[in-house]
Protein backbone atom coordinates (compact mmCIF):
# COMPACT_ATOMS: atom_id res chain seq x y z
CA UNK A 1 0.00 0.00 0.00
CA UNK A 2 1.39 3.39 -0.89
CA UNK A 3 1.59 6.44 1.35
CA UNK A 4 -1.56 8.08 -0.05
CA UNK A 5 -3.62 4.99 0.67
CA UNK A 6 -2.41 4.76 4.23
CA UNK A 7 -3.13 8.46 4.85
CA UNK A 8 -6.62 8.14 3.35
CA UNK A 9 -7.45 5.15 5.54
CA UNK A 10 -6.00 6.89 8.61
CA UNK A 11 -8.13 9.96 7.96
CA UNK A 12 -11.16 7.75 7.39
CA UNK A 13 -10.62 6.00 10.72
CA UNK A 14 -10.04 9.24 12.63
CA UNK A 15 -12.99 10.86 10.89
CA UNK A 16 -15.24 7.92 11.67
CA UNK A 17 -14.19 8.01 15.36
CA UNK A 18 -14.96 11.74 15.57
CA UNK A 19 -18.22 11.19 13.76
CA UNK A 20 -19.15 8.37 16.09
CA UNK A 21 -18.49 10.60 19.11
CA UNK A 22 -20.71 13.27 17.61
CA UNK A 23 -23.39 10.67 16.89
CA UNK A 24 -23.30 9.49 20.49
CA UNK A 25 -23.70 13.06 21.68
CA UNK A 26 -26.73 13.54 19.47
CA UNK A 27 -28.30 10.27 20.49
CA UNK A 28 -28.01 11.18 24.18
CA UNK A 29 -30.17 14.25 23.78
CA UNK A 30 -33.74 13.60 24.77
CA UNK A 31 -35.67 15.91 22.47
CA UNK A 32 -36.67 14.54 19.06
CA UNK A 33 -34.63 11.42 19.68
CA UNK A 34 -36.25 9.32 16.98
CA UNK A 35 -35.97 11.95 14.23
CA UNK A 36 -32.35 12.59 15.05
CA UNK A 37 -31.57 8.88 15.12
CA UNK A 38 -33.04 8.41 11.65
CA UNK A 39 -31.09 11.38 10.30
CA UNK A 40 -27.93 10.12 11.90
CA UNK A 41 -28.44 6.64 10.50
CA UNK A 42 -28.98 8.11 7.02
CA UNK A 43 -25.87 10.24 7.42
CA UNK A 44 -23.87 7.19 8.54
CA UNK A 45 -25.06 5.21 5.52
CA UNK A 46 -24.03 8.01 3.16
CA UNK A 47 -20.63 8.36 4.81
CA UNK A 48 -20.16 4.61 4.76
CA UNK A 49 -20.89 4.56 1.01
CA UNK A 50 -18.38 7.36 0.45
CA UNK A 51 -15.75 5.57 2.53
CA UNK A 52 -16.38 2.36 0.59
CA UNK A 53 -16.04 4.23 -2.72
CA UNK A 54 -12.76 5.79 -1.57
CA UNK A 55 -11.38 2.44 -0.43
CA UNK A 56 -12.31 0.85 -3.79
CA UNK A 57 -10.66 3.78 -5.60
CA UNK A 58 -7.49 3.42 -3.52
CA UNK A 59 -7.47 -0.33 -4.07
CA UNK A 60 -7.85 0.11 -7.84
CA UNK A 61 -4.98 2.60 -7.96
CA UNK A 62 -2.85 0.23 -5.90
CA UNK A 63 -3.64 -2.65 -8.25
CA UNK A 64 -2.74 -0.54 -11.28
CA UNK A 65 0.58 0.41 -9.72
CA UNK A 66 1.28 -3.23 -8.87
CA UNK A 67 0.59 -4.24 -12.47
CA UNK A 68 2.96 -1.54 -13.74
CA UNK A 69 5.66 -2.66 -11.32
CA UNK A 70 5.20 -6.30 -12.31
CA UNK A 71 5.63 -5.39 -15.98
CA UNK A 72 8.83 -3.50 -15.16
CA UNK A 73 10.13 -6.42 -13.09
CA UNK A 74 9.35 -8.87 -15.91
CA UNK A 75 11.21 -6.64 -18.37
CA UNK A 76 14.23 -6.40 -16.05
CA UNK A 77 14.22 -10.17 -15.53
CA UNK A 78 14.26 -10.68 -19.29
CA UNK A 79 17.11 -8.22 -19.73
CA UNK A 80 19.06 -9.80 -16.87
CA UNK A 81 18.64 -13.27 -18.40
CA UNK A 82 19.90 -12.04 -21.76
CA UNK A 83 22.88 -10.27 -20.19
CA UNK A 84 23.72 -13.43 -18.25
CA UNK A 85 23.58 -15.50 -21.44
CA UNK A 86 25.84 -13.01 -23.24
CA UNK A 87 28.29 -13.12 -20.31
CA UNK A 88 28.34 -16.94 -20.52
CA UNK A 89 28.98 -16.73 -24.27
CA UNK A 90 31.86 -14.29 -23.74
CA UNK A 91 33.45 -16.59 -21.13
CA UNK A 92 33.03 -19.62 -23.42
CA UNK A 93 34.68 -17.83 -26.35
CA UNK A 94 37.47 -16.49 -24.13
CA UNK A 95 38.10 -19.97 -22.72
CA UNK A 96 38.28 -21.32 -26.29
CA UNK A 97 40.79 -18.62 -27.25
CA UNK A 98 42.92 -19.54 -24.22
CA UNK A 99 42.90 -23.22 -25.22
CA UNK A 100 43.96 -22.35 -28.77
CA UNK A 101 46.76 -20.16 -27.39
CA UNK A 102 48.06 -23.13 -25.41
CA UNK A 103 46.98 -22.07 -21.93
CA UNK A 104 46.56 -24.85 -19.42
CA UNK A 105 43.44 -24.85 -17.25
CA UNK A 106 42.58 -26.45 -13.93
CA UNK A 107 39.75 -28.90 -13.48
CA UNK A 108 37.79 -26.18 -11.65
CA UNK A 109 38.14 -23.86 -14.65
CA UNK A 110 36.72 -26.56 -16.92
CA UNK A 111 33.85 -27.21 -14.51
CA UNK A 112 33.03 -23.50 -14.52
CA UNK A 113 33.07 -23.21 -18.29
CA UNK A 114 30.96 -26.37 -18.58
CA UNK A 115 28.39 -24.72 -16.28
CA UNK A 116 28.52 -21.61 -18.49
CA UNK A 117 27.90 -23.85 -21.52
CA UNK A 118 24.89 -25.46 -19.81
CA UNK A 119 23.46 -22.09 -18.79
CA UNK A 120 24.03 -20.64 -22.25
CA UNK A 121 22.43 -23.57 -24.07
CA UNK A 122 19.45 -23.58 -21.69
CA UNK A 123 18.89 -19.88 -22.31
CA UNK A 124 19.14 -20.37 -26.08
CA UNK A 125 16.66 -23.26 -25.93
CA UNK A 126 14.18 -21.20 -23.86
CA UNK A 127 14.62 -18.08 -26.03
CA UNK A 128 14.70 -19.11 -29.71
CA UNK A 129 14.79 -15.43 -30.77
CA UNK A 130 18.18 -15.01 -29.05
CA UNK A 131 21.18 -15.01 -31.39
CA UNK A 132 22.86 -18.30 -30.70
CA UNK A 133 24.89 -20.62 -32.92
CA UNK A 134 27.85 -18.30 -32.32
CA UNK A 135 29.58 -20.75 -30.03
CA UNK A 136 28.66 -24.18 -31.41
CA UNK A 137 32.15 -25.03 -32.67
CA UNK A 138 33.80 -23.64 -29.53
CA UNK A 139 31.44 -25.58 -27.27
CA UNK A 140 32.14 -28.86 -29.06
CA UNK A 141 35.89 -28.24 -28.96
CA UNK A 142 35.82 -27.37 -25.23
CA UNK A 143 33.72 -30.47 -24.44
CA UNK A 144 36.11 -32.72 -26.38
CA UNK A 145 39.15 -31.09 -24.76
CA UNK A 146 37.57 -31.51 -21.32
CA UNK A 147 36.83 -35.18 -22.00
CA UNK A 148 40.42 -35.70 -23.16
CA UNK A 149 41.76 -34.10 -19.96
CA UNK A 150 39.41 -36.28 -17.90
CA UNK A 151 40.64 -39.44 -19.61
CA UNK A 152 44.32 -38.50 -19.22
CA UNK A 153 43.82 -36.79 -15.84
CA UNK A 154 46.20 -34.04 -16.88
CA UNK A 155 44.53 -30.81 -15.77
CA UNK A 156 46.70 -27.93 -14.66
CA UNK A 157 47.47 -28.27 -10.96
CA UNK A 158 47.53 -25.03 -8.96
CA UNK A 159 50.25 -24.58 -6.34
Amino acid sequence: MDRESIIAIFIAVIGSNALWGFIQFLLQRKDNKEDRSKKIIEMIKKLDEKFDEKIVEIDNKSNQRNEQLNKKIDKLNGEFGEHSAIACRVRILKFMDEILEGWEHSHDSYVQVMQDITNYLNYCREHPEFKNHQTEASIEYIKNDYQEHLEKNNFKVSN
